[in-house]
């Protein structure tokens, strides 16, 4: 079972907490929105979709019925540890009037930075430079180029090379050694192959866009590719930067329409494209490098539930830890920590489109 941070906050009896809890959604588009699953236990494996079995159609006196089996992949996500300590001076304490709304500054102060921290890490983390967060989606989802005179082993999965990714993974299913020279150009058809040197490669269903070798401008086509490779409905959230979100409003009122307007999780006003929401962060950055272009953005397109993307925590979600008065200083100490981590349940419900330019 999951649950977002909103109804967590309206389940604690800890007024603290709560506090905490609402400070931290307040102003995050993705924690409004994000469900988590409390698991028992530092890590929890999953089976990933891979391939659908096959059917058929068959004649009911002279056919063999012959059996086919889907494909999954195992993976696996580990909670982290995410938080901070809070000190309030002692003598700040005892010199000013309100000695709740001190420490509650304080506190809030550490909570929108524990916020901004998980959607820095929910978009950019990456386990290989810091083993002590875990992979968010640009990581996940960017792939594994494909190269050339490379080794490859069954079961290798390779995406076009920067800028020219389409969509679609290939897995090798005849292991060998990639061309010299020639990328294949690749089939767009799932279970079609192509022949790379000595390599097989399958066509898979991905999630992966790209925009041109060095990038390219944003265009209304473009976001609706990006939509499209989120299969089983549309996604339940667009999320950009503010010079995405700027590109797309002019690009709808040179079309001669304007975004719809919406209402969010908490009464506000959200803009919608194609009746999606559309929100921005501030943690997807304007300068992903693709090619020779240091200037591009990404754009991320999913669902959120415990078939698709959605966050991992421990039974108690964000815990409060009153720690008293500290030996080192004049102070008194609040811990505020997360054990939380983020999982894909299935690759065709997130997607993203990169290479995007001004």
């Amino acid at each position: 079972m999951s649950i977002s941070l909103a109804e967590a906050s309206k389940l604690s009896t800890d007024i603290l907490l709560k506090g905490i809890i609402e400070t931290i959604v307040k102003d995050s588009p993705i924690l409004q929105e994000l469900p988590f699953i409390q698991i028992v236990g530092n890590s929890l494996k999953y089976n990933r979709e891979k391939t659908l079995p096959t059917v058929a159609w068959y004649d009911p006196v002279t056919d063999t019925w012959t059996t086919s089996e889907p494909e999954f992949e195992q993976c696996s996500a580990s909670l982290c540890i995410l938080g901070g300590d809070a000190d309030v001076d002692n003598f700040l304490k005892a010199t000013r009037s309100n000695i709740q709304d001190l420490e509650a500054a304080v506190i809030e102060q550490k909570a929108k930075a524990l916020r901004n921290e998980f959607e820095n890490t929910f978009l950019n983390g990456d386990s290989g430079v810091n083993a002590k967060q875990p992979d968010g989606l640009y990581k996940t989802m960017k792939g594994t180029a494909w190269a050339v005179d490379t080794s490859y082993s069954l079961g290798d999965v390779v995406v076009p090379t920067a800028g020219k990714e389409n969509g679609f993974r290939y897995e090798c299913t005849t292991a060998g050694t990639s061309h010299a020279t020639t990328e294949p150009t690749w089939p767009t058809t799932e279970g079609e192959t192509v022949v790379d040197n000595t390599v097989t490669w399958t066509c898979r269903l991905g999630n992966h866009l790209g925009s041109g070798t060095s990038g390219a401008a944003l265009t209304l086509t473009k976001m609706d590719q990006l939509i499209d490779l989120v299969r089983g409905g549309k996604p339940d959230l667009l999320l950009m930067s503010r010079r995405s979100r700027r590109k797309i409003v002019n690009l709808a009122r040179v079309s001669g329409t304007n975004l719809q307007v919406g209402q969010g999780k908490l009464g506000e006003f959200v803009e919608l494209y194609n009746g999606i929401p559309v929100a921005i962060s501030d943690w997807v950055k304007d300068n992903y490098v693709v090619g020779g272009s240091t200037d591009c953005s990404a754009i991320f397109a999913f669902q959120m539930g415990e078939g698709a993307v959605c966050g991992l925590t421990s039974p108690e979600v964000i815990q409060v830890e009153r720690l008293g008065s500290l030996e080192t200083k004049d102070a008194s100490r609040t811990r505020v920590k997360w054990y939380v981590s983020l999982a894909n349940f299935s690759i065709v419900k997130a997607a993203m489109l990169t290479g995007v330019r001004d």
